[in-house]
């Protein structure tokens, strides 16, 4: 897995213990509240570093894109349609 899948993860993760931790507070549930904010806090800053520690690392390659320096471009499926017409 990389880093920016797991940064992605603790992002998601992070936004549902927020609106919890939203929904919660109104309901006078301050303890579980509290403690739903600050976890949600602890995985945004673990997300806000591992999408900064991966910045630089090149994307995955999709299967559309050639692996090696050596094949040819391989175009995208519109241009397959256009071409059999």
């Amino acid at each position: 897995m990389t880093d920016s899948k797991l940064a992605f993860i603790f992002f998601e993760i992070g936004t549902a213990l927020a609106v919890i931790s939203m929904i919660l507070g109104p309901f006078n549930i301050k303890s579980w509240s509290i403690a739903c904010a600050i976890i949600a806090s602890f995985m945004a800053l673990a997300g806000i570093y591992l999408a900064v520690n991966g910045w630089n690392e090149p994307d995955e390659p999709t299967p559309s894109q050639p692996t090696t320096p050596d094949s040819p471009p391989v175009l995208p499926e519109a241009d397959h349609r256009r071409e059999e017409l």
